[in-house]
């Protein structure tokens, strides 16, 4: 094919309004206590633009770049703190490309990231509300492969390595005294808590004849740090199976080992607690097509 460009761009608008009512303790068990009311409001644009250039079949290149926003009320509840906060906001740019082999039995897509958090909330150390003060940055790349080894032989990796992850802006010092250095939390020039610096996945699958195809895999993720933590959580590597038998061309059985060794490890990460991954799990099921 001849090479083609393509120019991509949108505006989006979201409007959106939240009504939260908080209610004190009762003084007795017939009715509720004082109910306070908080209300939000928010209305912004998203920007979208982007670049194509595929030069033949086998290449394409492009280069992106979007904003969108967060509101306050994204846990869930409103309060005098963050009922009139205005949205975060984040900017997003990639430069990526899509290869596939000559023979096309693999396909290779890679991308240069780069993501901004601006005006992130903050506390304020005078006034009990949130203010827009922080700003974060992450780095980094990421590679996917998926292709056939042999024509029984299938293969898929993802690898994604984020080494420059930094805050540059922080919540405001305390009115009297220095910012205290060595109190837990994020300062600038740490690096963002939640943010690995490697994660990634492998799956392969072998057919072994008509009838039969097993495959297995890895999930890893690299350490991290929870919010306002000074410890790291250490990285883990999770392993599953999989079986799968073909009894006709309408049913089949399939059985999935997930977390094979039965791994404990932390998924979700909180200041003051975690939530653990899923343990082992094992799963036979059976589909029919009619």
């Amino acid at each position: 094919i001849a090479p083609m460009w393509k120019v991509l761009g949108g505006l989006r608008y979201d409007s959106l309004e939240g009504h939260y009512d908080q209610f004190a303790n009762p003084t007795n068990a017939t009715e509720n206590g004082t109910q306070t009311t908080y209300r939000m409001k928010v209305g912004e644009w998203s920007k979208r633009a982007g670049v194509l250039f595929q030069p033949n079949e086998l290449q394409s290149f492009h280069f992106s770049y979007g904003t969108s926003f967060n509101t306050s009320g994204d846990t869930y509840s409103l309060s005098a703190a963050n009922a009139d906060t205005p949205p975060e906001q984040s900017v997003n740019m990639e430069l990526g490309a899509k290869i596939d082999s000559a023979d096309k039995r693999f396909t290779t897509r890679l991308a240069l990231f780069h993501a901004i958090k601006k005006n992130e909330r903050n506390t304020d150390p005078l006034l009990p509300v949130n203010v827009l003060t922080g700003e974060r940055y992450v780095r980094g790349f990421e590679i996917d492969v998926s292709g056939r080894l042999t024509p029984q032989w299938e293969i898929f990796g993802s690898f994604a390595w984020m080494p420059d992850a930094k805050v540059t802006k922080a919540a405001p010092c305390p009115a009297t005294g220095q910012c205290a250095q060595a109190t837990a939390g994020e300062r600038v020039g740490d690096r963002p808590a939640l943010i690995p610096q490697y994660s990634g996945t492998f799956w392969n699958t072998y057919q072994i004849n008509s009838q039969w195809r097993v495959g297995g895999g890895l999930t890893f993720r690299g350490k991290q740090k929870p919010t306002r933590s000074e410890f790291d959580v250490q990285s883990f590597v999770v392993g599953d199976l999989m079986a799968e038998y073909m009894h006709s061309d309408a049913l089949s059985y399939k059985l999935n080992v997930s977390n094979v060794t039965n791994k404990l490890y932390a998924d979700q990460l909180y200041p003051g607690h975690y939530i653990p991954g899923a343990g082992r799990l094992t799963q036979l099921t059976a589909s029919y097509k009619f």
